[in-house]
């Protein structure tokens, strides 16, 4: 990157490691992961530390992100419009399906989750904002796959590749190309047990006032509430809130 700070490249490479992160991480694996030394990575921690966009914990001596990121992606969140306008649709989806509402968007090839509303019936789900997930095993990501040109996920696929997360996921982009087919033609896309066994989804898509797909809204539950039987009601709301968040967005159904 030309005119770049080596230093704040650095810093950032490792508040990315801590955020991918699920749990707390040891200093060495950070340095592995990033390709610096022990010495060049605890200068750096120590400095995120300082500045608190990181913690270490005292007795495992192990890294996370601090709560001045947590600030930060509240402000982000906060002047989203897209955020703004999806959450009061967002919780009233939740309250009608009593499950899980997931808001993501598509970037660099993988979706970010960027809210969420918890179903009152939740236990042991768990969705982290700011998380990326595959495209192709997602119902977000599948959704919004949907609506590109042939080519653009084609191009994202080609990149991404279709890894086999469980064995419900498509890997075969043939099955894929008919699985986007037949999401464009129902209004919806279906994950069925293929990025975590034992959770279905069901996500719609999001248009602007260009009528483009900007994002995408899902609900997801344990394959004991979120079952084919309840495909009728569940799509049938999520597309209304789909609806109405769009409209919120400026998109004028023709």
């Amino acid at each position: 990157m030309p005119n770049s700070v080596q230093s704040v490249e650095r810093a950032f490479c490792l508040l990315e490691l801590l955020g991918q992160a699920d749990n707390f991480v040891a200093i060495s694996d950070l340095a592995e992961r990033s390709g610096l030394s022990l010495g060049t990575t605890h200068r750096l921690l120590e400095t995120l530390i300082a500045l608190q966009y990181a913690e270490r914990d005292p007795v495992s001596r192990k890294y996370t992100l601090g709560l001045r990121v947590l600030e930060l992606q509240g402000a982000v969140i906060g002047h989203t419009n897209l955020s703004i306008q999806a959450m009061p649709v967002m919780k009233a989806l939740m309250q009608r399906v009593n499950e899980t509402v997931h808001l993501a968007v598509l970037n660099d090839g993988e979706i970010v989750y960027i809210d969420r509303i918890e179903g009152l019936q939740t236990q042991g789900m768990y969705t982290r904002i700011g998380k990326r997930a595959p495209v192709h095993c997602t119902a977000l990501g599948k959704v919004m796959l949907a609506y590109l040109s042939g080519p653009e996920w084609r191009q994202i696929v080609a990149k991404r590749g279709l890894e086999a997360v469980t064995k419900n996921t498509i890997t075969s982009i043939h099955v894929l190309a008919d699985e986007l087919r037949k999401t464009q033609a129902r209004g919806y896309a279906i994950d069925n047990e293929e990025v975590e066994l034992g959770v279905r989804c069901l996500a719609v898509p999001l248009r602007d006032f260009t009528g483009n797909v900007v994002a995408a809204l899902s609900i997801s539950g344990p394959n004991s509430r979120v079952r084919p039987s309840r495909e009728d009601e569940l799509s049938r709301a999520a597309c209304w809130a789909g609806r109405l968040i769009s409209t919120k967005l400026g998109y004028l159904a023709g």
